[in-house]
This record gives structure tokens, sequence and C-alpha cells, in this order.
């Protein structure tokens, strides 16, 4: 009987449980594609249920704007409501019976927040400006916001249980099942296996349980395993070929679940990102309309440039805050021609008063004859504040900061704008330099270890690079390599003094 024979014998004698496995993985297939349904409508909800979150606190935000002096705001409230309105029906549609109570709940305090609205602009509107400001700080951030914050823990509450949980369930269910088909399986294999195995070939023994130790050893989580050394050189046929299938499989997975890895740092990220964003606004939006409203109080000139400081300062931060909800739900990238020195000077104007305090020596060499790059100011303004911040944490004994930029091409001949950030700190150990810009990879008890991760995301985003350079006991350089913007020609670096 000839090998192919033999073969064809075997495998038909395997037709049996084959065909079991694949009425099974049928079925099991169809229970999954159900349960996966189930958790993305119960996860739809939530996202939606999130976007009328985010419409109620925009309305309160209609009317702190109010109290700080802005008179369109009242004329936006109507609007505010059609569409907490609106999300309020989106949500309420898909919802179970069960989970209808959260809806009146929802409502009303959406009610509360109306009728604080029309008290609070009547008041204001009668040169009662304080006591629309306290009934309204007492009601919206006293009362109305921990009520809504404690419905939104238990509607989210409900679509953890619901979903998450329920899914968990019914997936392990599933795998139950799953293990004893398996083993019915594999019993069955093993029948057929012992009725064919005197038609295989003996010299087709061993390189089959070498490649299935192998697969044994990389399905265990062993990655690293090599499994081609033993098979290859005597496997020169279909055997061999699948070792080196299998190895570069092997590899491929390797790298993916490094992918995987970072994928799962920068979600995190993002949800992080958007809780401490949340956090902050409301705090900001009080703190901008108190100095608003003590602005409009004082005659003093110098109190008054202050207080017109401090609202400067908050809206800065609160664009930061809203680049930080983007950062948590990345937007297109929308790149704009922009001064190198423009984004220089706005990274260091917040940190005049930390300089002088750590007694650090600022030098900064910018030409103004750079030519524009192309990226999203704002961005890479904050990736600028973060470099310039670490370097100041590196310092806190005093030390020298120097921030240089200048012409340089790229790897492939583009030509490109460096910038250069250079401490005189303490230096960082080589062995912990390739994963400084890991997300939550920090080296100071107080750090998130974020910093440089979103520096280096928002660099790679406009097609740069982002490069730093140590030396223990010396310093630190952190170097940024930016493409100019199309159309530019690339003028002559100049020389600058500090």
């Amino acid at each position: 009987m000839t090998l192919q024979r033999k073969l064809l014998l075997g495998f038909a004698l395997m037709v049996v449980p084959t065909l079991f496995v694949g009425v099974q993985a049928i079925r099991t297939n169809a229970r999954e594609r159900g349960t996966l349904e189930a958790l993305g409508q119960r996860l739809a909800r939530s996202r939606t249920y999130a976007d009328v979150e985010d419409a109620m606190f925009n309305q309160t935000q209609v009317i702190w704007r109010y109290l700080g002096g802005d008179p369109t705001a009242k004329q936006e409230f109507p609007l505010t409501e059609q569409v907490v309105t609106f999300r309020l029906d989106r949500w309420a549609a898909g919802l179970p019976p069960d989970e209808v109570k959260l809806v009146d709940g929802v409502r009303r305090i959406e009610a509360d927040i109306r009728t604080v609205a029309d008290r609070v602009f009547q008041l204001h509107d009668a040169g009662q400006g304080d006591q629309a400001a306290l009934i309204a700080r007492r009601e919206l951030l006293e009362r109305l916001q921990p009520t809504l914050a404690s419905v939104n823990r238990e509607v989210y509450r409900q679509a953890r249980e619901l979903s998450v949980q329920g899914a968990v369930t019914q997936m392990q269910t599933i795998v139950e099942t799953k293990r004893w088909v398996l083993w019915a399986t594999v019993f069955l294999a093993l029948v057929a296996g012992l009725i064919a195995s005197w038609l295989i070939a003996r010299d087709l023994a061993r390189p089959l349980t070498e490649l299935r130790h192998a697969m044994a050893v990389v399905g265990a989580g062993d990655l690293e395993h090599t499994i081609a050394h033993a098979i290859v050189p005597r496997s020169s046929d279909e055997i061999g070929d699948l070792a080196r299938a299998f190895a570069r499989m092997t590899e491929q997975l390797r790298q993916s679940r490094a992918q995987l890895v970072q994928s799962e740092k920068l979600a995190s990220i993002g949800q992080m990102a958007a809780a401490v964003a949340h956090g902050l606004r409301n705090p900001l939006a009080s703190l901008r309309a108190a100095a608003q409203l003590a602005r409009h109080r004082v005659d003093a000139p110098a109190a008054r440039e202050q207080l017109d400081a401090i609202v400067e300062q908050v809206d800065r931060l609160d664009l930061r805050i809203a680049h930080l909800l983007q950062f948590s739900r990345p937007a297109p990238f929308h790149p704009l021609r922009e001064s190198v020195r423009a984004l220089v000077d706005g990274a260091l104007a917040g940190f005049s008063e930390l300089l002088r305090q750590r007694k650090v020596e600022l030098a900064v060499h910018a030409p103004v004859a750079l030519p524009e790059i192309q990226v999203d100011p704002m961005r890479l303004e904050q990736a600028l504040t973060e470099l310039v911040s670490n370097a100041l944490d590196a310092m806190p004994e005093g030390g020298r900061l120097d921030v240089a930029t200048r012409t340089e091409p790229g790897a492939s001949g583009v030509g490109g704008v460096v910038v250069e950030v250079t401490d005189t700190g303490r230096g960082i150990a080589p062995e912990i330099l390739p994963n400084l810009c890991e997300p939550f990879f920090t080296t100071r008890p107080e750090g998130t270890g974020l910093g440089l991760a979103i520096a280096k995301r928002y660099v790679e985003e406009a097609g740069g690079r982002l490069d730093i350079a140590s030396t223990v006991g010396r310093g630190t350089t952190v170097r940024i390599w930016l493409p100019i913007a199309s159309g530019e020609v690339t003028p002559q670096p100049a020389r600058s003094i500090a």
C-alpha cells in the first residue's frame, strides 16, 4: 500500500471526529455570537448614557457661563434642554423594564437643573448676582451633582453586572461545554488514531511528535520557544514546511502580544485622562466664575489685572482638559502650520515662577528664521510642556535648562526642525532608558508615568521622532525631530546666542 493510500485511509478514519468537531464549533460559534451581540447592545446603551451625562454637564456649564458674565449663555440654555431630552429619550428607548426606574431618577435631576436655572437667571437679571451664585453653588454643586453621581454609579454598576458579568457567565458555560466536547473528540481521535497508526510510516512519527510538543509549549504561553531546529534539518517535506510556518506564526504572535500590551496601556491612559478631566472641569468653572464676579467688584487696576490672569489661566487649563478628553477619545488629526519659536514660547510661558523658585537658569536658542512645521499646536505645546516639567523635576536644587532649535534633515533626506531640551540634573540610568516612554513607567513615587508617553505619541502623530540621551550625574537631553511644513524651503541653520 502506497503512502498516499495509507494517508487517505488514515484521514478517512478521522472524518467522524472531524465532523463532530465541526458541528460543535458551528453551534458554539452561534452561542458566542449571540452573547457578544447582547454584550454589544449593553455597551451601546452605556455609551448612550455617557452622552446623556455629557449633555447634562454642558447644561450646568451654561448656567455658570451666564453667572460668569456671558449674556449669550441664557439663550443657549433652551437648546441644551432639547439636547438632554433627545438623548434621554434615546437612552430610555433601549432599556429593559427593570432599568426604567433609573430613567425617572435622571429625568427628575434634569428637571431640578431647569428649575435652578430659572431661579438663577431671574435673580441674576434682577441684579442679585451674589444670591444667584449662592443658589447655583448650593443646588448644583452640593445637591444635584452628588445625586447625579450616585445615579451614574448605579447605571454603570448595573451595566457592568448585566453586560460584562452576564457575558462572562455565559462564556464560562460555553467553555465548559467545549471542554467536554473536546474530551470526547480526543477520545474519538485516539480510537481512530490507534486504528490508523499502523498505516503511518515510522519516519513520520518522530517529526510530528516533536512538532506537537512544540505547539503545546507555545500554546502554554512560551512564545520564545524555537521549534524548527530539530525538525527542519531532517524534514524537507511538508512537515518541515509546516514547522517553518509555525515558527513564523509564533514570531507574529510574539509581536502581536507586544502590540496588544501597548494598546491596553493606551486604553488605560484614555480612561484615566477622561476621569481626571471630568473631575477638574467643575472646580475650574467655579474658579473662573468667582474670578469674573470679583473682577466686576474691584476698581484697583493691579487687582483687576491679577483676576484677568486667573481667568486666562483657567481658560488655558480648560483647553488642556479638553485635549485630555480628546486623548481618551482620539479625534482625527488636523495639523496646522505653526512657528517653532511660538510653540517653544508657549510651552515655557507657565514656568517662569517655577524656574525662579528652583533657581534654574534658562537659555533658549530659537532662531526666528526657522521654517514652519505642520503640527497640532496644542498637542505639540503640551508635549514640550511635559519635557520641560520633567527637566525641572530632575533639578530640584537648581541647574541649567537649555532649549535649542535648529534645522536638520531626516533619515530619508526630508527637511525637518529639531527641538532639544537639555537639563543638568541627575541623569537616567542606562538600564531604564529604553522604558521611559512606556505608559505608566516612572522613576518618581509621585509620578504617573504618562508625560513622556503622551509626548511621544503627539510627536509621532505629527510625523516626528522623540529620542532621549542621558548620562548619570551630568543630565539628560530629549530630542524632538519634526518635518517642516510642505512648500517650505529649508534655510541655512542660523546661529543664536543664549
